[in-house]
């Protein structure tokens, strides 16, 4: 059982006019700043404010783990996804921004609360929007496979994004689990990050397992891409 709480951000007049261009890499930055006004209340609260960057304090590296927030641009709106501690540290954030130069509100959506995340007996269905599986250092050989070799390539690197990003940061059992590429909906253009090209996908796929909404896999998870909707 995890606990996700989901909100959604609004930027101001000044920010709106952007919004065409703004990422979530800019998204990130800007609760960052927010959370920076913000450190020691939010830590004299209990919060762990290195969830916000995904850094761990004491070293500066990124961690090595499961984004426990994550950061999303859906249809022109941006969006933050709490899980966990995640969860508890945007509930936080919230309740001590009522007026910011960012952002016009910051607000709790429905799509929240606790789900229990594990194998199933029936199998489900979902899409996975923009998933980045292939790293760009294995770009290359993976644009010389054939289709039908792509296609198994993908579903092993599934199974193992859902085993290890989800069953070994989140403690969840995922032995027996089951999973299919149903089709590949939308091949993008390869995509760029810090300089580096990636490939990217939107799919279907079935599992017997349960997954919520608004939790990522693959690469660049903590800023959106590979994002899950339940069918």
């Amino acid at each position: 059982m995890i606990t996700i709480k989901n909100y959604r951000l609004e930027p101001t007049t000044a920010a709106n006019g952007r919004t065409g261009t703004l990422s979530t890499e800019w998204l990130r930055e800007a609760v960052n700043k927010l959370m920076r006004d913000k450190r020691d209340a939010l830590e004299e609260a209990g919060t762990d404010t290195s969830l916000f960057y995904n850094h761990d304090t004491a070293s500066g590296r990124t961690r090595v783990e499961y984004p426990l927030i994550i950061y999303h641009s859906i249809d022109g709106m941006f969006y933050l996804t709490g899980i966990n501690k995640g969860a508890f540290a945007l509930e936080k954030l919230a309740e001590l921004t009522t007026d910011d130069a960012l952002f016009t509100s910051f607000r709790k959506e429905k799509a929240g609360g606790e789900f229990g995340i594990g194998i199933t007996s029936q199998s489900r269905s979902y899409s996975l929007i923009e998933w980045r599986p292939i790293h760009h250092k294995s770009r290359e050989a993976f644009m010389q496979l054939s289709m039908t070799e792509k296609v198994i390539e993908l579903n092993n690197r599934l199974g193992k994004h859902i085993t290890n990003e989800l069953g070994k940061y989140l403690n969840i059992g995922m032995e027996g689990l089951k999973l299919e590429i149903d089709d590949i909906t939308r091949v993008y253009e390869p995509v760029s990050y810090k300089k580096h090209k990636y490939p990217a996908f939107d799919i279907r796929f079935t599992a017997n397992l349960s997954l919520p909404p608004m939790i990522t896999l693959g690469n660049h998870q903590a800023l959106g891409y590979g994002r899950v909707v339940p069918q």
